[in-house]
C-alpha cells in the first residue's frame, strides 16, 4: 500500500505544492510535513518520509494514512502536465486495487449493499426484541384472563392491571401512552381518565372495562361527554373486555346523531389478538379508525 501511494505522489501528482495540500488536506500536521519537505527530497522521498512518520504515531497516524489513501483514489487521472501519464494512470489504478483490497475503499455499490444488510439485520433484531417483549405482555394477559370467579377486589385489582397492559404495549410500538390520571371537570368534580393516546395527529382517551356484562348505555354516553368535553382534536377509544350489546351500540348512535362521530370501540377478542401478536397494534388502530372516518361505524372487530 505504501509503495503504490508513493507511485501515486510520484506519478500521477506534478507538482509539489499540490503534494502538499493533499496531505495537509488529509490531515498531516503542517509541521510534520515541514520536516521533510527541502528541495532535496523529490516527491516520492517525501510521501515516504511522512507516511513512516505517520506509523510510528500509531492509531491516530493510521487513520491519516488511510485519509490520504482515500483522498488520492479520488484523482480521476494524472495532472494533465505530469510527464509519464501512463504510469501515473498504473500508479491510481495500482492505488485503488490495493486500497479496495485492505478494504479501505469501498465501492459505492458494495458501501449501499452493506448498509441495506446492516438496515436488514437491525430490523431483524428490533423485531426479535419486539416480540420478547410483546411475549412478556401476552403471559400477563393470559394470566389474568385465567382468574375463576374473581372477587370484587380482584375483578378491581384486574381492571387497574388491564390499564397498565394497555400502556406497555402502547409503549412497545413507539406510541405515546399517558397512564389512569384524574382531571377536574367544568363543576370541579374530579374525572377519571384510564388513559390517553397520540395517533395520526388525534389525541385518543382511554376507557377501560373489564367485566362480566357490556358497558350499558350510561356508560358509553358518559364516555361520549366525556370526549366530546375536550378539543375538536380529542377522540375516545373504548375498551370492554364482555364486549358491546348491539342494541346500545344503536341507542347511542340514535342519540348521537348530529354530533361529532368521535369514538371507536374495542372488545376483549381484539385484546387477544393484539396481544397474542396476530393483529399489530398500528394495523389494528388505523383498521378501526378508518372504519370510523369512512363509514361512521363506532364497532367493527378486526378482519383475521
Amino acid at each position: 500500500m505504501q509503495q503504490a501511494v508513493i507511485a501515486v505522489c510520484r506519478d500521477a501528482i506534478h507538482f509539489r505544492d499540490d503534494l502538499q495540500a493533499a496531505f495537509e488536506g488529509a490531515g498531516v500536521p503542517p509541521e510534520l510535513y515541514a520536516r521533510y519537505n527541502n528541495p532535496d527530497n523529490s516527491k516520492a522521498k517525501i510521501a515516504r518520509y511522512v507516511l513512516s512518520d505517520l506509523a510510528s504515531r500509531g492509531e491516530p497516524g493510521y487513520a491519516v494514512q488511510h485519509k490520504i489513501v482515500e483522498d488520492l483514489c479520488r484523482l480521476g487521472r494524472p495532472h494533465k502536465d505530469a510527464p509519464d501519464q501512463a504510469a501515473g494512470v498504473k500508479a491510481l489504478a495500482d492505488l485503488r486495487r490495493e486500497a479496495t483490497a485492505a478494504q479501505i475503499l469501498v465501492s459505492p455499490a458494495a458501501a449501499a449493499a452493506e448498509a441495506r444488510r446492516a438496515a436488514d439485520l437491525r430490523r431483524v433484531a428490533a423485531v426479535a426484541a419486539r416480540q420478547e417483549k410483546l411475549g412478556s405482555l401476552r403471559k400477563r394477559f393470559l394470566d389474568l384472563s385465567g382468574m375463576t370467579a374473581p372477587t370484587r377486589g380482584d375483578r378491581q385489582s384486574r381492571g387497574y392491571e388491564l390499564e397498565r397492559l394497555l400502556a406497555d404495549l402502547f409503549r412497545l410500538h413507539d406510541l405515546e401512552y399517558r397512564p389512569s390520571y384524574q382531571v377536574n371537570n367544568s363543576v370541579h368534580a374530579k374525572e377519571q381518565v384510564d388513559g390517553s393516546f397520540h395517533f395520526r395527529g388525534f389525541t385518543y382517551l382511554v376507557e377501560a372495562k373489564w367485566r362480566a356484562a357490556p358497558p350499558d348505555f350510561g356508560e358509553l354516553a358518559d364516555f361520549k361527554a366525556k370526549v366530546d368535553g375536550k378539543m375538536d382534536s380529542t377522540r375516545g377509544m373504548f375498551v370492554a373486555m364482555a364486549g358491546f350489546d348491539q342494541g346500545v351500540l344503536d341507542q347511542l348512535v340514535r342519540v348521537a346523531r348530529g354530533s361529532r362521530n368521535n369514538i371507536f370501540m374495542i372488545d376483549g377478542r381484539d385484546i387477544a389478538l393484539l396481544f397474542e401478536g396476530t393483529v399489530g397494534l398500528i394495523d389494528g388502530l388505523t383498521s378501526k379508525i378508518d372504519a370510523a372516518e369512512q363509514e361512521g361505524s363506532m364497532w367493527r372487530p378486526f378482519l383475521t
